[in-house]
């Protein structure tokens, strides 16, 4: 019998749907570093400097520290200084503590953050139409690269054309991920949730198996690799797949539900991010909408960058300063 054919992957397929979003939900939900209070009270990071030395920081200094290198390697890659920030957020963020919090790291890293925007509202304003009904419902759905968010934004014509929020879901996370790592507890009463380097190891090794499958492997096994405890899982493809999918379901679902809004009553559907490309994610989304609803027109790949590209332009020209864009400001890793 003829092997089966290698399967291209792109970084998008059914496969590896959700592994830059799972990635996004290990830093949010896992510290990688040791933590110490000291004598202040103020909760500090063992965090490793090479040659086996360490340094104890603050999230605020490890977030400043990351943001100083972003900034370092945009003005190495563009040749410009970067002053003043544009703020790509999720929708899902408390606008006041995240924009505050932001705002504090930027101030240390030497930088100004002259307004922030949520994702959801730069895929809906691509669209806005010249004038709107009484009241509007838009479902932005995006998914690709490093993001996976479904939004509920509403436009009330005498409020005033402002969009609101009504619901937005956004930790989700890999379900591939969450499914290895729900039955260690339950199986060694193991509390894996807590152990950074545990689950950056099931991180990998499922990783690994999404990559086999892509390969061409019809089946993969997964090891569960605790000292003194070992056990081994046979993974499907299809099975897989199907879980993937289903994992957008609920995430509509439950969006929906949250924003207490039916999905007839639904006006539009905003596409956003590469793997919104995919049929069978198209097939997901007409089971709860008609693709009348669905805005595409502008290649949902690369929406959000031309969207941010024309906020970041009109706001330089407005405040009469040069002005740059920034994207993944993840606040969700320790609680600050």
């Amino acid at each position: 019998m003829e092997p089966p054919a290698p399967i291209s992957c792109s970084g998008n397929c059914l496969v590896h749907l959700h592994s830059a979003a799972g990635e996004a939900w290990l830093h949010c939900h896992s510290c990688p570093f040791k933590q110490h209070v000291g004598p202040d009270g103020i909760t500090r990071f063992r965090v490793p400097t090479g040659n086996n030395d360490a340094t104890f920081l603050s999230a605020k200094e490890i977030f400043t520290s990351r943001l100083q290198s972003q900034i370092a390697d945009f003005e190495s890659q563009h040749g410009q200084r970067v002053q003043n920030i544009v703020a790509i957020i999720p929708a899902c963020t408390n606008p006041r503590q995240y924009q505050s919090n932001l705002s504090t790291i930027a101030a240390a890293a030497g930088v100004r953050i002259v307004y922030s925007i949520h994702r959801s509202f730069l895929a809906a304003s691509a669209y806005r139409p010249p004038s709107t009904p009484e009241r509007r419902n838009v479902l932005v759905f995006e998914l690709g690269g490093r993001f996976l968010e479904i939004s509920l934004l509403t436009e009330d014509r005498n409020r005033g054309r402002d969009l609101n929020i009504k619901a937005a879901v956004s930790d989700l996370g890999c379900p591939f991920l969450s499914h290895m790592v729900s039955g260690v507890p339950w199986i060694y009463n193991f509390d894996s949730e807590r152990d950074a380097v545990f689950l950056s190891y099931m991180r990998t090794e499922c990783e690994r198996a999404k990559d086999a499958l892509c390969l061409g492997s019809a089946t993969v096994e997964v090891k569960i690799d605790i000292p003194g405890l070992e056990t081994r899982k046979l993974i499907d493809r299809e099975w897989l797949v199907l879980m993937n999918l289903d994992h957008l379901r609920s995430g509509i679902t439950r969006c929906l539900t949250e924003a207490r809004v039916r999905k007839e009553d639904v006006d539009e559907v905003v596409l956003a991010g590469a793997s919104s490309n995919i049929p069978e994610v198209r097939g997901v989304l007409l089971e709860f909408f008609q693709e009348q609803k669905f805005r595409c027109s502008i290649d949902p790949a690369n929406l959000i960058f031309l969207t941010s590209q024309s906020c970041t332009n009109y706001i330089s020209s407005r405040l009469n300063i040069p002005v740059t864009i920034f994207e993944g400001l993840n606040l969700g890793l320790h609680a600050f």
